[in-house]
């Protein structure tokens, strides 16, 4: 009959529509798993690592979403629009260093490469190991978005702070105090004395006496006065007024905001090193001091800081080995390096601030992406301050805008990734004095003096006649050497090898579109076929409106 066979049609039509949409329907579904997903892994975070992120109320997650956007925008993302493993290690490593001068442990490239790299061992025991297995296996599969990766960061805060709780603790007690006593201003400026001294120093209270820590920090830190007067004036901040009695908890506040400014407040002896290696520079703009010149200013300058040995530096990264016969200090990669870091707390060391990392900041700010061509990246670069080395006007020389060409048709795109090696590289020469040289994964290993010597049982520190040695050599080369060989010695380091800090963004950069592109071709496709559908379904009932009479006059008449 026509109804059946008409009947049958419109069956299989829908069968069809429906496998097709129930096809393209899986990843619609996953993306709505994920989003649930995303509420549970906030759950998460407040039950299990102690973050109550619905009730922040010192607006320290507001704080950090906003410094973290820039980065964020520009970082390569997965299909979801998130970052994932190494991309995460990177952006906290560099939030905690430029807010903090915090090197936090776990956050740091692991054998070179950011790829390897896992953040959730910046919260070594003090998260169970459920905690950190669900917010790896999160990051490993559907990576972190903004808010969520802001969070991690407060839950790494908020562990340190519980560390320094522990710390103060054990201070009182050596002092004879109460917690749930109200010390008088002068002694709760002691307790807080005693606290940054065992912060400077990296020694815990329990490893030695209070009065000690007083006595070491004024023998071995000569601006000890004036990181007195930095904590006085933070006390003053933080109370808002003068307090005759001062509780625990106002105390740890105190401590909490110091350290967390000491890292900044400290820089400044940061840049009076660099403009002390800015001054033995052979060539000025370099970037680079011959090692006879600074090993003079440690044994002739008062530098006395100067005094690393030549194999501590190449660990470090530090030294140019470009010319064999005269080597040379680099200024960025030595400053930033972990030998002129504070071990202050188990979690981290405070470090110099990295200059570059406000620079590329303010690119990513204004390029908004992971990559550009050449010339929005000169544009955006002539925006910047001027390095040190080129005070003034200044333009990018036009080597190195060459330079950045053969970047963009290495990856075969006419576009150059921002957070690779090969950028980091062409920053160093336009910021010779802001910006490290990156040196090859693996070819480096910087590490603290203390673990140098513990982990190759040589000295960290040269010996005088070490120095004197090394500086008669270089003044014999001096000589032999032309302006035009130190000035090109930049140059010949340049490698033209890629190390991207999310390995696959060079060939996966339009994935989070296409994943777009499809879910949106799915909706319309789904759409259109309903449509089909509906359609279909009008004009048979149109078709089969007789059938339907004569069938219903047939059963009357049987029925009468």
């Amino acid at each position: 009959m026509p109804f059946t066979t008409a009947f049958a049609s419109l069956f299989t039509v829908l069968l069809t529509c429906s496998g097709i949409c129930r096809a393209d329907a899986t990843s619609f579904l996953k993306q709505s798993e994920t989003e649930m997903n995303h509420h549970a892994v906030l759950f998460e975070f407040e039950k299990l690592l102690n973050v109550k992120h619905r009730n922040v109320t010192d607006g320290r997650l507001g704080r950090l979403v906003e410094l973290l956007t820039p980065m964020f925008h520009a970082l390569p993302k997965n299909w979801r629009g998130a970052v994932g493993t190494g991309a995460a290690s990177y952006a906290l490593h560099r939030l905690f260093v430029q807010e903090h001068g915090w090197f936090v442990k776990g956050l740091q490239a692991s054998n070179g490469t950011w790829a390897e790299s896992k953040p959730t061992d910046a919260f070594g025991g003090r998260a169970g190991e459920h905690s950190r297995g669900l917010l790896a296996d999160r990051l490993a599969s559907q990576g972190f978005d903004l808010q969520e990766l802001a969070l991690f960061a407060v839950a790494i805060e908020n562990t340190i702070h519980g560390e320094k709780e522990s710390v103060l603790q054990t201070i009182y007690q050596q002092l004879g105090h109460m917690p749930e006593a109200r010390l008088s201003s002068t002694d709760a400026a002691n307790v807080i004395d005693v606290y940054m001294a065992s912060y400077i120093l990296g020694l815990r209270p329990t490893e030695t006496t209070p009065q000690q820590l007083i006595t070491t920090i004024e023998e071995q830190h000569p601006t000890w006065h004036e990181t007195r007067q930095f904590l006085r004036d933070v006390e003053q901040d933080v109370l808002a007024h003068k307090a005759s009695a001062v509780s625990f908890t106002e105390v740890s506040r105190i401590v909490e905001e110091a350290a967390a400014r000491f890292g900044r407040w400290q820089s400044r002896d940061c840049m009076a090193m660099k403009v002390q290696l800015m001054q033995m520079q052979d060539i000025a703009g370099s970037g680079r001091v011959s090692l006879a010149n600074f090993y003079h200013g440690a044994l002739h300058g008062e530098k006395w800081q100067f005094s690393e040995t030549v194999e501590y530096l190449r660990q470090l990264g530090a030294l140019d080995e470009s010319n064999p016969a005269k080597l040379h200090v680099i200024i960025p990669n030595y400053i930033n390096s972990p030998s002129n870091c504070l071990a202050s707390s188990s979690f981290y060391a405070v470090c110099c601030i990295n200059e570059c990392d406000d620079l590329l900041q303010q690119l990513e700010n204004k390029i908004g992406g992971p990559s550009a061509s050449p010339d929005q990246i000169v544009s955006a670069v002539s925006n910047l301050p001027p390095s040190s080395a080129t005070p003034g006007n200044w333009k990018v020389e036009e080597r190195l805008m060459w330079r950045l060409s053969e970047v963009a048709d290495y990856h075969g795109s006419g576009q150059v990734p921002l957070h690779g090696r090969l950028f980091a590289q062409w920053m160093h020469h336009v910021y010779p004095q802001e910006c490290a040289y990156p040196h090859l994964s693996g070819t480096t290993q910087p590490r603290r003096p203390e673990e140098f010597e513990e982990e190759t049982d040589q000295d960290a520190t040269a010996t005088e006649e070490e120095m004197l040695r090394l500086i008669q050599e270089g003044h014999q080369h001096r000589s032999n050497t032309t302006a035009f060989d130190e000035l090109d010695a930049c140059s010949s380091m340049w490698v033209m090898e890629e190390e991207l800090v999310v390995p696959e963004a060079s060939s996966a950069g339009g994935a989070p579109i296409a994943k777009r592109t499809h879910m949106s071709r799915f909706a319309m496709h789904c759409v259109a076929v309903i449509g089909a559908v509906a359609s279909l379904t009008l004009a048979l009932a149109a078709a089969l409106a007789p059938a339907r009479a004569s069938w219903a006059n047939e059963v009357d008449w049987q029925a009468a």
